[in-house]
């Protein structure tokens, strides 16, 4: 039941955690067994050795003195154990201990291998065969190995099944503790789907694990800025319809004068068309900025652009329409890649700027230059200037100091909403600062590549 379970959610994050800490477990178990054989594998072959020179120590000989080998032998080495020994004497004489000679005919048949030579594998068993030369003789011992080597099995196999039950066991441990944390997803994923946007509303925060707690404060980060956008793309309709409404109310004003008194006055004719062209002016040039504001400039339409030739066209054009006091310091050939709309918008809305809230008699200056790793483009003017509580709010869509120094001047405020927008897309930002003892200085930085 609990691996059916675990079968029908395999794309859930308990799922997936449990299989990858079991993973990790298989692992370790795997790592331990193998340490537990080659520890259990040195364990047989120390303790044969050791019980190899133990029994050949028991063998009591004194120089010049004959020893009988056949007695000897046979004293030294146990028949239930199954070992044998043989000893051979400087003349070639042969003695065997019993049943030695048929155990040595079977082990010169039998396998070694390589890493433990003096294990040797046969149809008798598995002995363990050493030889030592005692000047007089040589004695070879052969020492069953295989109680040593049951014993290690014995035990291999009841490491096996205890591994078998930790696995068992232990995966059901571990995916009932991977429930508790999966609980936060699921209880996260639920709040989510339920979430009211209309409400403001906020998922709650664990406070563990630590990568939760992260995800939902992330989160709850991201509905704060979809709701300041939601906020303004309200106040930018609710702006936008008002700034239309306007000049069309007034062009409707005007064409009903014209219906309802233009055969008895004509002389009210002209003025009227004036006042709606220059309405419709107005509005048409609104709808113009309302579509920069918002539209996907495309990534792809970007080419290296001459900005300082852009920057000295635009001038040049702006000094033939409007007089003013013109200086300009433009650094020649400062090639930017951009999309030419984005830089046409910068130029544009800061000159027009200018020019906008200065008169003739007053200067503007327009400089350009590279201070790496930035292009720098700067617009001074010596106008009427802007107050300090206003200097954060400029960049608003719609935004309009409402005084009487200001009253006068057209515009739809979104010129500088543009600017700052396209700026941001090029990773650059726009500084506004007072230009002592008059006016106003917008500084455009731009990352030069």
């Amino acid at each position: 039941m609990f691996l059916e379970k675990m079968r029908k959610n395999k794309d859930t994050a308990q799922y997936q955690l449990t299989k990858k800490f079991i993973s990790i477990f298989l692992v370790v178990l795997v790592m331990m067994n193998l340490l537990y054989l080659f520890a259990s594998g040195k364990f047989v072959f120390e303790f044969v050795k050791n019980k190899s020179e133990s029994t050949m120590n028991t063998l009591v000989f004194e120089e010049n003195e004959k020893i009988n080998w056949s007695k000897e032998v046979d004293r030294v080495i146990s028949e239930k154990d199954g070992d044998g020994m043989i000893v051979v004497d400087n003349s070639g004489n042969e003695f065997f201990s019993v049943k030695a000679e048929a155990l040595f005919n079977e082990l010169y048949q039998g396998k070694s291998l390589p890493f433990v030579k003096p294990i040797i594998f046969s149809e008798e068993g598995i002995y363990y065969v050493n030889s030592k030369d005692y000047g007089d003789f040589t004695v070879t011992l052969a020492t069953n190995s295989e109680m040593a080597v049951d014993l290690v099995v014995g035990m291999l196999r009841i490491n096996i099944i205890l591994n078998l039950l930790a696995i068992v066991i232990g995966s059901f441990v571990i995916y009932r503790s991977t429930k508790h944390w999966s609980r936060n997803l699921k209880n996260m994923s639920k709040e989510i789907r339920e979430l009211d946007l209309s409400q403001q509303s906020q998922i709650k925060v664990p406070n563990n694990p630590l990568e939760i707690k992260e995800v939902a404060l992330a989160f709850n980060q991201l509905l704060i800025k979809q709701e300041e956008a939601i906020e303004r793309e309200k106040k930018f309709i609710t702006n936008a319809s008002h700034d239309l409404k306007t000049p069309i109310a007034a062009i409707r004003g005007h064409v009903k004068l014209i219906q309802r008194r233009g055969e008895s006055h004509p002389e009210i004719i002209p003025k009227s068309l004036s006042f709606i062209d220059t309405e419709s002016e107005r509005l048409e040039k609104l709808s113009h900025q309302l579509l920069i504001l918002n539209e996907d400039r495309n990534e792809f339409l970007k080419e290296n652009i001459n900005f300082s030739e852009m920057v000295e066209a635009e001038l040049n054009r702006n000094k033939l329409l409007f007089p003013r006091k013109y200086t300009s310091t433009i650094e020649k050939n400062i090639v930017i890649q951009a999309v030419r709309g984005d830089l046409v918008q910068i130029v544009q809305n800061l000159i027009g700027n200018a020019i906008k809230y200065s008169t003739e008699n007053e200067g503007i200056d327009v400089q350009l230059k590279i201070d790496q790793p930035k292009i720098i483009f700067s617009v001074s003017d010596n106008g009427i200037g802007i107050d300090e509580k206003h200097k954060n709010k400029i960049f608003e869509r719609f935004f309009r100091v409402d005084d009487s120094r200001t009253s006068n001047i057209e515009g739809s405020g979104i010129g500088l909403s543009i600017v700052k927008e396209i700026v941001e897309k090029y990773q650059g930002k726009i500084i506004v600062k007072d230009n002592k003892p008059k006016g106003t200085i917008f500084i455009v930085e731009i990352p030069k590549n």
